[in-house]
């Protein structure tokens, strides 16, 4: 009986170690997306990168991260690919049986914002 019960509280135990290994490696994939966005774009300290999502990609043992590149009063949409292991990262457009996915999952990314001024602006003497 004491050894079973040795077995499963050994067992137990390497769990939780494994999960304890795993939390730094689920932080290591949003940042290793972040770092290779701003090393990759030559980003000036003035830009920040935003963490918006990170799920399953379409890509197997990769994960998906979106990101927003914020600059002033504008967001960019990006979309980074990085594997489980946060060893590699795949920066760039993934396209499935002709689909733009990195486009898609973009697209996803935010509502455009309407300046008033602007559509003002826009006006010409043929539109009064």
């Amino acid at each position: 009986m004491s050894k079973v019960f040795i077995g499963i509280m050994g067992l137990l135990f390497m769990s939780l170690l494994l999960r304890i290994n795993h939390l730094p490696r689920e932080n290591n994939i949003v940042q290793l997306a972040i770092e290779t966005v701003r090393i990759q774009a030559s980003l000036p300290e003035n830009v920040t990168v935003k963490f918006v999502e990170k799920r399953e990609s379409l890509i197997p043992d990769f994960y998906m991260v979106k990101l927003a590149v914020v600059e002033k009063d504008d967001e960019f949409p990006v979309v980074v690919y990085v594997d489980r292991s946060a060893e590699k990262v795949i920066l760039g457009t993934l396209f499935i049986r002709g689909e733009n996915m990195t486009k898609r999952e973009e697209a996803d990314f935010r509502i455009p914002k309407v300046n008033a001024g602007q559509l003002e602006a826009a006006k010409t003497p043929l539109s009064y």
